[in-house]
């Protein structure tokens, strides 16, 4: 399996597609939720169906 963590979503959903696999995206938050907009993979699962792609968004600027 291709290893597609800490990339954008964007750019790991290419990856697994260009590789034959169908792929479900599911976000994940944190309960005090944070307003970041750096959408990382965190971790995937391989299934019969294709990939299951967890996901989550990360706050990487600096508000000044």
């Amino acid at each position: 399996m291709t290893s597609v963590l800490g990339l954008p979503v964007p750019e790991a959903t290419a990856i697994l597609e260009r590789g034959g696999k169908a792929v479900r995206l599911i976000e994940v938050r944190s309960k005090k939720g944070g307003k970041g907009e750096d959408r990382r993979v965190i971790k995937t699962v391989e299934t019969e169906a294709g990939t299951i792609v967890y996901w989550s968004a990360f706050k990487t600027e600096i508000d000044a």
